[in-house]
Parts: structure tokens; C-alpha cells; sequence
């Protein structure tokens, strides 16, 4: 349950910049737009660490963001700053909690180039955090 409730909170400060319905969710079916940008939410929990105190776990994972723009002569201006946007949202130590499970950004976001996609140019934008 704690699970969804991350996916959900990061997935919900994303969506505080707009592009709802320009936006493939995990698990949803996506049709894109031609000659339309669009995001791609993608959230990879890794193994809980072990902790000793009080016999809890810790929760890591990473919230990732590909932005996938019509290639054109424009360059790549409008992504990037779109990445901007996105890595200011999720500051390094960024609280946010819901149903008294709490996501913590761990790291600064990471932005970096993806590969293109068929017609579509690729940015990606990386963010770390934890449950703790």
C-alpha cells in the first residue's frame, strides 16, 4: 500500500506543472498525439534495506520522467527547459506524506539525454528518494 501511495505523491507534484492529458502513466493505456510532446512516468522501487531499529525497512527508489518531444529544427530548447521545470519541482529533501507514509528526495534531480524514439526526441530527468 505505502508503494502507492509514493507513486502517487510524486506523480501528483509532476502533474502540479500541467500535461495531464499529455502524460503515459504507468499501467495505462497511451495513445500520443502526432507532433505533440508528452511525459512518461516510470517509478522503480528497489529492494528495501534492512534496519535495525525497531525492525522497519527502508523503502529507495527512482521517480523517472522522459519527455518526448517531435524531432525539429527548433533544437532542444523546450525540453530543456521543461527538464528545468521538473528538477526545481523535486528539490533535494523535499517532504511530501499522504495516508501517513512520507517520500523524501534523497538527491538532486538528474537530467540527462535519452535515446530518440522513433520521431521523438528524449530527455529524462531522474529523481532519488526514499520513505525516509
Amino acid at each position: 500500500m505505502s508503494i502507492q501511495v509514493m507513486r502517487g505523491l510524486l506523480q501528483s507534484r509532476l502533474l502540479t506543472l500541467g500535461w495531464a492529458d499529455q502524460t503515459a502513466f504507468e499501467g495505462r493505456q497511451f495513445t500520443p498525439t502526432p507532433g505533440v510532446p508528452y511525459q512518461e512516468l516510470t517509478t522503480v522501487f528497489n529492494e528495501p534495506d534492512a534496519i535495525t531499529v525497531a525492525g522497519s525497512s527502508m523503502q529507495r527508489g527512482l521517480f523517472q520522467v522522459r519527455l518526448l518531444y517531435p524531432l525539429s529544427t527548433a533544437g532542444i530548447g523546450p525540453q530543456t527547459a521543461r527538464a528545468e521545470q521538473i528538477a526545481a519541482l523535486f528539490p533535494r529533501n523535499l517532504r511530501m506524506t499522504a495516508a501517513g507514509v512520507l517520500v523524501k528526495v534523497t538527491r538532486e534531480a538528474h537530467i540527462t539525454r535519452g535515446p530518440p524514439q522513433g520521431d521523438r526526441d528524449v530527455t529524462v530527468i531522474r529523481i532519488r528518494f526514499s520513505d525516509r
